[in-house]
């Protein structure tokens, strides 16, 4: 087993990754990167091209390879100028001057630039690059990529299709392992531009980003706490069903996790072992308030990214800041926690869902993770109703417009 850590320019953090054998690389990207990322320009440190020079260095030293995202769901267009041309390649060129192992990338063109003028690099197909077929698998390969990030949101639950891909191909796989998207999400493509966008060098929104997917989601599971089930997380104790079929390199997030539950995260799975909540693994994280571990200069960095009139009210960014700071969890406990999953109970419920054929079948006919939801997931009644109060008023306000005017 391989596993593949996210980073965000810790201190310390990396000294204490390399005391699991099982991390070989850590992946990262600096904030406001031109080719745009995986994840809001807000929610990423604001680092030096000397500090990711010291950090890959660093992670050297430790003998962990560093990758470096270049991810964005697209270019934006900037791939067909000449200024564009010269300012991704430059980009390139600079991560290579230091040492830089990996470049993760979700453009096919991309790929291709740096197979042919950058062989230095291994290249990563990004999650982003919705790798959900044996013949986008081909492509992939043919376009020079050495491993692959195959699709959670598609492929996770699917092992006949996991299976499928891994004939197919020759080079590597790689799974993201503690994700907790819905499966098959509509919501996916959107999702990717939308953080490429806020992510992204000259964002004509200055990497403010109201992230209605995140509220699609999170209310889904809310609403029906079977979502909690049919998410696409791979508990420790189950990475060996995936590694039975040929899936031995798995993805750790999340870049804006504090770095104690990132530890304990990587613990888990280098042990393939958790006592706990299974949200303390899987579920949402952000240092977006004191409770989870924000210093007051990132709240306040948050803040300014965030405020913004011109684009919508004020009473809106507060009923935003507030249903984020009561779905991303600081408690996990059970009595604390506003959602319990119990992670031992869920022994077997992978070998069961094995049985059946997801792809072939409704949720509504088969009920399976309905029934595991029934028994395992324990949630604060109280809670769970001030939720979804919050999702339904952020959700009406989204449809009718009155999220960005009094009137629409």
């Amino acid at each position: 087993m391989k596993l593949s850590v996210a980073y965000a320019f810790q201190p310390g953090l990396l000294k204490r990754l390399a005391t699991y054998p099982e991390v070989k690389e850590v992946y990262a990207q600096r904030k406001n990167e031109i080719t745009g990322g995986g994840r809001s320009g807000y929610t990423l440190p604001s680092v030096s091209l000397s500090a990711l020079e010291c950090a890959v260095r660093e992670a050297h030293g430790y003998g962990i390879a560093f990758n470096y995202l270049l991810n964005g769901a697209s270019l934006n267009g900037i791939e067909q100028t000449r200024s564009g041309q010269r300012r991704i390649r430059r980009t390139i060129e600079r991560l290579g001057s230091i040492g830089v192992d990996a470049l993760t990338v979700a453009s096919p063109l991309l790929a291709r630039i740096i197979k042919t003028r950058y062989s230095q690099f291994s290249i990563r197909a990004s999650a982003f690059a919705m790798i959900n077929s044996p013949a986008k698998a081909r492509q992939w390969e043919e376009l020079g990529a050495d491993t692959l990030c195959v699709s959670a949101i598609a492929c996770n639950r699917d092992f006949g299709l996991l299976e499928r891909i891994r004939k197919a191909v020759s080079c590597e796989l790689q799974l993201i392992a503690n994700a907790s998207c819905l499966i098959d999400c509509a919501y996916e493509p959107t999702h990717m531009q939308l953080l490429s966008n806020s992510s992204r060098a000259g964002d004509a929104n200055q990497g403010f980003c109201l992230d209605y997917c995140i509220l699609h989601c999170s209310r889904s599971r809310l609403k029906d706490p079977a979502h909690y089930i049919r998410s696409t997380w791979i508990r420790p104790e189950d990475l060996r069903i995936y590694e039975d079929l040929g899936y031995h390199y798995f993805k750790i997030l999340e870049r804006s996790c504090p770095a104690e539950l990132l530890l304990k995260r990587v613990a888990a799975y280098a042990q393939r072992s958790f006592d706990g909540n299974l949200l303390e693994l899987v579920g949402p994280v952000a240092q977006i308030n004191r409770g989870t571990g924000a210093s007051l200069f990132r709240r306040f960095r948050i803040a300014a990214s965030m405020i913004r009139p011109g684009k919508v009210r004020l009473s809106t960014l507060l009923k935003v800041r507030d249903y984020m700071n009561a779905i991303i969890p600081s408690r996990y406990e059970r009595g604390a926690a506003g959602v319990y999953i119990d992670n031992k109970s869920l022994d077997g419920f992978l070998k069961g869902l094995g049985r059946r054929n997801c792809s072939m079948s409704s949720c509504e006919v088969c009920g399976y993770c309905k029934r595991i939801a029934d028994d395992t997931v324990e949630y604060d009644a109280a809670y769970r109703r001030r939720t979804i109060a919050m999702a339904d008023d952020l959700e009406n306000g989204l449809n009718d417009g009155t999220l960005f005017n009094r009137l629409c």
